[in-house]
């Protein structure tokens, strides 16, 4: 039996009783992670960087960020990370807006059971892309080698 994988989920919230919720729902479902909790701009950028999470989960509006901003600079990290927006306040106009500039997911804070899904789906989708990515760059490989075979 192998044991799941443990997953660093960076969570951009400014809510406590949101962290916690959202905490609870993941270990219900099952999801075996390490969460850093970050409420601000300056920590949410350090945390990319020094605690190099494989998701991110993040509010739509806390004091000096937003999740358009967050997803920006998830998306300028050196891995791509995939991103999870959680929220109360957004419209499903910019929900889906927002998944179309490279979020993962989005889900509403009154319909959080479905997070341990979009959270296994993001990982699953992350994992094939890095394959793709593998893949690509193997393929451009054999392709040079292939010519420089040809050429000689």
């Amino acid at each position: 039996m192998t044991s799941q994988p443990k997953i660093r989920i960076l969570h951009l919230e400014d809510l406590p009783s949101d962290a916690e919720l959202t905490s609870w729902i993941l270990k219900k479902g099952k999801i075996v992670s390490e969460i850093l909790l970050v409420s601000n701009r300056l920590d949410y950028e350090k945390a990319i960087v020094a605690f190099r999470p494989d998701l991110i989960l993040s509010d739509h509006t806390l004091p000096d960020i937003d999740s358009l901003e967050a997803l920006k600079i998830a998306q300028d990290a050196v891995i791509p990370i995939p991103f999870i927006l959680l929220t109360s306040t957004a419209s499903e106009e910019y929900a889906v807006n927002i998944m179309r500039l490279g979020a993962y997911d989005y889900l509403l804070k009154d319909r959080m059971q479905r997070l341990p899904i979009a959270v296994s789906n993001a990982m699953e989708k992350k994992k094939a892309d890095e394959e793709k990515q593998k893949f690509l760059e193997l393929t451009i490989l054999n392709e040079k080698r292939f010519r420089a075979i040809i050429e000689n």
